[in-house]
């Protein structure tokens, strides 16, 4: 497929007003539009992928396999070992642990170039409770060694890295947090294909580097920090595997304290990563790995709620890490 994943300004903004499931529904449609073996195989939630038109022009290029992930990881992986492009869209919490034998064996072992799709990752379906929450799918994923595991900030940075993954095919996890739109980051274009990193704030003091909608949070968490003369740089990193070392580094070098935010357990997730490459230097400042704490909830609230109780709304990361400073200058 020769589409270029490049968002332009005019597309990012159109994007960044829709619902993320919508973003994705159009975005596969369009590439469906342009290549007839592309493929999109559901179980159950297709309906709610606004996937009408990809359905009506191109009936074979979607299958339905019932409320069963399993058969929609290894039918999908099949697939693409016979040269379909092909996604799979689900619930996060379902696709990523629930098929995870199948994710290992057919995505990990015998390559097949299946695009996973995570939706409504993190908190964002925590009114149906515990069970609906994926808090530790990025950790599962990252454990398969060929995956390359995307966590897109809104919903051009969505478009760009499905567009990247339809011409390029290869096995990956694609996670959306949050059902709707929250705001956008790359309303001046976006390009998944470079690389995946981008500069949000210039910062001398702390180093934020963040996935997923909470880039936003790390952005606003920076300006309430700087009202209390802490100067802090956020880099969004929207390709959390393979982690781009190099601009990792970059990002992070003068800093007194780099700090990971992300909307997922702090194991196995983001700050891993990122603890993992510094682990292996010593000249790196110390880390804080801000994510979703190690238990299951007790109840069905609300995404927002969770996040503000966690410490994982603006002032919540602020206070992190104006406490974590505070703690230093003691030492």
């Amino acid at each position: 497929m020769s589409r270029s994943s490049y968002v332009d300004a005019r597309e990012a903004m159109r994007l960044c007003s829709l619902p993320s499931n919508q973003a994705l529904g159009e975005t596969l449609t369009s590439l469906a539009d342009e290549d007839e073996d592309l493929t999109v195989v559901v179980s159950d939630y297709g309906r709610r992928l606004f996937l009408d038109g990809l359905v009506e022009r191109h009936p074979e290029g979607f299958v339905q396999v019932g409320i069963a992930e399993q058969d929609q990881v290894s039918i999908g992986a099949a697939l693409a070992l016979e040269g379909f492009p092909v996604f799979a869209p689900c619930y996060a919490s379902f696709v990523a642990s629930r098929s995870f034998d199948q994710i290992r064996v057919n995505l990990g072992m015998m390559g097949a170039p299946l695009v996973l799709v995570g939706l409504s990752a993190g908190y964002d379906s925590a009114d149906l409770g515990a069970s609906h929450c994926a808090t530790e799918d990025v950790a599962l994923m990252r454990s398969v060694p060929t995956a390359t595991v995307i966590t897109p900030a809104d919903n051009a940075e969505l478009a760009s890295a499905i567009r990247w993954l339809a011409a390029h095919p290869r096995p990956a996890y694609v996670r959306i947090t949050g059902s709707t739109t929250e705001t956008c980051l790359h309303a001046s274009g976006c390009d998944v294909s470079a690389g995946g990193v981008t500069q949000l704030r210039e910062g001398s003091d702390v180093a934020l580097v963040a996935c997923g909608q909470l880039a936003a949070a790390a952005l606003e968490a920076a300006d309430i920090l700087e009202t209390t003369d802490v100067s802090a740089s956020v880099t969004e990193m929207a390709i959390v595997s393979p982690l781009r070392e190099n601009e990792l580094l970059h990002a992070i070098r003068g800093k007194r304290l780099v700090v990971t935010v992300e909307e997922h357990g702090v194991v196995g997730g983001l700050g891993s990563a990122v603890a993992e490459v510094l682990s292996a230097r010593d000249d790196v400042p110390p880390l804080l790995a801000l994510g979703t704490p190690r238990s299951y909830l007790d109840g069905g609230d609300v995404r927002q709620a969770l996040l503000t109780n966690d410490g994982l709304d603006p002032w919540g990361i602020a206070s992190h890490i104006l406490e974590r400073l505070e703690r230093s200058k003691k030492r």
